[in-house]
């Protein structure tokens, strides 16, 4: 019997993965089953949707963990996000998988898993995904006929964000065995040529172990622990504390559930289900023809108490992605695209973001194989799900972040990126000599066959690497052992050459020591002569180096007088440029110097009547104000502003970030010029540099 598994949440940012209970048991019986054999091959990139209530019901598809079924509603959420989202995936799509497995018509040897068609009827359930019928610019009619292929919903002109935005084939896998450990090596890569999939085709797949209007319950546990998920009591302790509680699409019928099928109609009481047994999953029946493949969105809201959830969910069921490149209109219309790397090449591809990857494998026959040597039967099932990363607070919503893949742009001259994953799989526990066996995607953009050639290599080295490690620091303590105890030909030689220098210096030195009193003599003599010279008793000229003094802003340094500098103040009261009298009205910028700034506005003696605002821009790009700094503004010739204002405005460069000249200084109307004639004169002094502020005092 299966029991439903308990994970963890994703505890930092190095993700989580977690993998389905039916994949597991479709290995472990091809693993001991000599007729099948399993091989993986398949990937696709998730941008999985934010957290919380859609800005725009009909195209927003974000996530709401309350959406499904009833229990989340009336136990109510976690604070923390990393919990709700565990739980929702452990208490809803693998308990849902534990059921399915446990049921006693589920066929085990069917090479086609249900693995894959719960997770994604679980993200249609949260209301993360929607999907819509391919047109015939996107599925091959001419091989498909009149069967159907899905498509998520647009993008364009829409809030709505594709799930699934890259399919791709796994390059490599490693399966490692040693005396130390054993699993395989799942190796990821996005190249960096490609884009986004230009669209992903997907179908509703019914087969003996999942199928439409399917009742799926948990009939057969002790009625104490009916509501908990399978296998598990009532009494018992999630190790990482999560709910126990199961997830069902059906409870106990205490919410109030309403639906319709247009944004415009009145909601009325029902479900998206006729069933009424509780504790229960069903599957979608809306085809006369007993299949679930029709795409329509239902509009549901929930009630629970002051409670509710209004959310979208669509029918579409049984839901796989479809990795046959024959069936994309696009790829089979161009006979170089042998896999999707080639595909995702595509012109028109653009850039995309994803937090999530989907690992999946193949089911085949070995003695079953084309002149290729490629499995002309087979089914690609579902493994797991990897998360990128811990879910985050954005704004008022939660996300799991994500990683922006870009394609490159030789029109703009814009490199692109790409990534690789290393996914560690546990498959079984058999103990062997080290081995690595290589299977290797033939359309590969990089050479992988030496890749893993390389890897097989470095395992073999690794051992002999750590052996002599091993061996040289043992030879190292060794030696340093050694050292303490002998003292070799060199030192000895070494130190008589240290010997022999010190006598020689003690045998040249031995008249000074033989004439102390008169070296006393000296030493008093010259004690004395710089007394002399302290107490000013005695003539002495010093000469400086006057070269290393030189002048500065404002500053002036004259050396006509030999031997003599004189310091002078060469700067005036105001510092003027060429254009400082100028006219205002047609030269507006002013470029701010040194010191005192003077400005004068002239016109020839005419009069200027604004008919719009004067707008004066200083620049200080150049020169920065500082504090104390005065630029005085004299109106030489009457400006007349009537209903209209000068404005003084600075800060080119964006300093305090309210754009270039984003910093007013002054606005000055007509009762700042009338009183003076309009010929006022203004001192703009600053007053603090770092926020630039200012101080105006008028003169005239």
């Amino acid at each position: 019997m299966a029991v439903a598994p308990l994970i963890k949440p994703i505890q930092d940012k190095k993700g989580i993965f977690y993998s389905f209970q039916s994949a597991l048991e479709d290995i472990n019986i091809t693993l001991s089953n000599s007729e099948n054999a399993v091989r993986f091959s398949k990937f696709a990139l998730l941008r999985i949707p934010e957290i919380g209530e859609p800005d725009t019901l009909l195209t927003d598809n974000k996530i709401q963990f309350v959406a499904p079924g009833e229990t989340p509603l009336s136990e109510g959420l976690n604070p923390d996000n990393n919990i709700n989202i565990a739980e929702s995936f452990q208490n809803y799509a693998l308990n849902f998988e534990s059921l399915l497995l446990n049921r006693t018509q589920y066929k085990k040897n069917e090479k086609l898993t249900v693995s894959e068609r719960v997770f994604f009827k679980w993200l249609k359930e949260i209301g993360a995904i929607r999907y819509q019928d391919a047109n015939s610019l996107e599925k091959n009619i001419n091989l498909l006929g009149t069967e159907k292929r899905f498509v998520e919903k647009t993008e364009v002109n829409s809030t709505y964000n594709r799930v699934v935005k890259y399919v791709g084939d796994i390059d490599v896998v490693n399966s490692l065995k040693s005396n130390q450990n054993s699993y395989t090596e799942v190796y990821i890569h996005v190249p960096t040529n490609v884009g986004t999939t230009p669209y992903v085709l997907f179908k509703s797949v019914s087969d003996a172990n999942y199928f439409p209007n399917m009742t799926v319950a948990n009939i057969g546990a002790d009625p104490i622990n009916i509501e908990y998920l399978v296998g598990r009591k009532y009494n018992e302790t999630h190790p990482f504390g999560l709910s126990l509680k199961a997830f069902y699409d059906l409870d106990d019928q205490s919410v109030l559930t309403q639906i319709k099928n247009n944004i415009g109609d009145a909601y009325v009481t029902g479900n998206w289900f006729n069933q009424t047994v509780n504790n229960s999953y069903y599957t979608d029946n809306y085809n006369s023809t007993g299949n679930f493949d029709v795409a329509t969105d239902q509009f549901i809201t929930k009630q629970k108490g002051l409670i509710n959830a209004e959310y979208v969910r669509n029918t579409l069921d049984g839901v796989s992605i479809d990795f046959d490149l024959a069936n994309y209109k696009l790829a089979s219309e161009n006979s170089q695209i042998k896999v999707f790397s080639q595909f995702n090449d595509y012109v028109a591809n653009r850039d995309f973001e994803f937090n999530a990857v989907l690992v999946y494998y193949d089911t085949y026959d070995p003695n079953n194989l084309d002149s290729n040597g490629s499995p002309i039967d087979f089914k690609t099932n579902l493994y797991g799900v990897l998360f990128l990363d811990r879910i985050q607070q954005d704004g008022l919503e939660f996300k799991i972040p994500v990683i922006s893949k870009y394609k490159p742009d030789p029109l703009n001259k814009v490199n692109g990126n790409s990534f690789s994953f290393k996914v560690n799989l546990k498959l079984d526990t058999s103990i062997e000599d080290t081995k690595t066996e290589k299977s290797i995607n033939d359309y590969s953009t990089f050479s992988l066959e030496l890749f893993t050639d390389v890897l097989t290599e470095f395992k073999n080295l690794q051992v002999k690497y750590n052996d002599q490690l091993l061996k040289i620091q043992q030879l190292s303590q060794d030696i340093e052992s050694l050292k303490g105890l002998l003292l070799n030909t060199e030192d000895s030689t070494e130190l008589g050459v240290r010997v022999k220098t010190l006598e020689t210096s003690l045998t040249e030195n031995q008249a000074i020591f033989s004439k102390t009193g008169e070296l006393v003599k000296m030493i008093t003599n010259t004690n004395t002569k710089i007394d002399s010279i302290i107490n000013g008793e005695a003539n002495v000229v010093i000469s400086y180096d006057i070269n290393a003094v030189r002048g500065g802003d404002g500053i002036g340094v004259d050396r006509r007088v030999m031997s003599r500098l004189s310091i002078n103040n060469v700067n005036q009261s105001y510092n003027l440029i060429p254009d400082s009298i100028r006219n205002l009205f047609t030269s507006n910028v002013i470029k701010l110097t040194k010191f005192t700034n003077y400005i004068s506005h002239s016109n020839n003696a005419i009069p200027i009547t604004l008919i719009k605002d004067l707008s004066i821009y200083i620049d200080d790009s150049s020169i920065n104000w500082l504090n104390g700094q005065v630029l005085r503004l004299v109106f030489e010739d009457q400006l007349i502003p009537t209903a209209f204002d000068v404005k003084l405005y600075t800060d080119k460069l964006n300093l305090l970030g309210f754009g270039e000249y984003g910093v007013q200084i002054a606005i000055f109307n007509d009762l700042d010029f009338t009183p003076s004639g309009n010929t006022p004169i203004f001192d703009i002094m600053c007053l603090d540099l770092n926020t630039l502020s200012f101080k105006i005092d008028k003169i005239r």
